[in-house]
């Protein structure tokens, strides 16, 4: 009932963060500073000037670090263009050509938002989720009093799956199953290790910590996080070896 009133509440702010991986958001317009002019040149003017500075920002010249040498050598290239005497792409000039691309992209990769962890980060900040070293999320949402469970233990317990939007996965889920800890998925091995006989608990299983990418079950949409509602009733006795 806890998971289920936690997840409902918060199913339209998990969908739009689930969101951002199938379409990437618009920046907000930001109000352009100006730029200190250069001592002894006289400032860019006109459409051209700033068509200039767009192209050379979209394509991140200014992130790549050259210094004035090379951009001489950049703008003398570009004016042989424009002159009608092109230079040849060479196998340096392609070398630099597929190194520069590389890195742009890596800037781009890095700017752009990671739903997962968008998603984590605000049940961190708004659900009172615990984070663990491996990066397993977790709250415990009954505490009990038995003793707690190993990685060597056989156990049973009770499982029930969904998405982060809330959307009930039947086929993860489990009934009272006796079940050897290391079986597990690593991330519910790990929460189990967590919890005491009696313990009831939300596990935020990330990718990482859950099926292989060749195991992915059908139905379930790749890389997304899994939720579980684990509650653990007995610990039987070690795992057979």
């Amino acid at each position: 009932m806890v998971a289920a009133i936690s997840l409902a509440a918060n199913a339209a702010l998990l969908a739009w963060a689930w969101s951002l991986s199938r379409t990437p958001p618009v920046p907000p317009p930001q109000a352009a500073l100006p730029a200190p002019e250069a001592k002894g040149r006289a400032k860019p003017k006109g459409p051209y000037a700033a068509l200039g500075s767009y192209m050379a920002e979209n394509n991140r010249v200014p992130d790549l670090g050259w210094n004035e040498e090379q951009f001489a050598e950049f703008l003398e290239g570009f004016r042989a263009s424009y002159e009608g005497r092109g230079l040849p792409l060479d196998e340096d000039a392609k070398k630099l050509r597929d190194e520069i691309s590389e890195r742009v992209q890596q800037m781009m990769a890095k700017e752009q938002p990671d739903p997962v962890e968008d998603y984590f980060r605000m049940l961190r900040d708004n659900e009172g989720v615990a984070k663990t070293e491996s990066g397993l999320h977790y709250r415990i949402t009954n505490e009990g009093t038995g003793p707690r469970a190993t990685a060597g233990d056989t156990v049973v317990i009770s499982i029930a799956a969904r998405q982060p939007d809330g959307v009930q996965l039947p086929a993860l889920g489990r009934e009272r199953v006796k079940i050897a800890v290391r079986d597990l998925l690593p991330g519910l091995a790990e929460g189990v290790q967590l919890m005491q006989v009696g313990t009831k608990a939300l596990l935020y299983v990330s990718p990482a910590l859950s099926f292989p990418p060749q195991d992915w079950p059908a139905g379930v949409p790749g890389g997304m996080p899994l939720v579980f509602f684990v509650e653990l009733h007995e610990i039987v006795g070690p795992a057979w070896p």
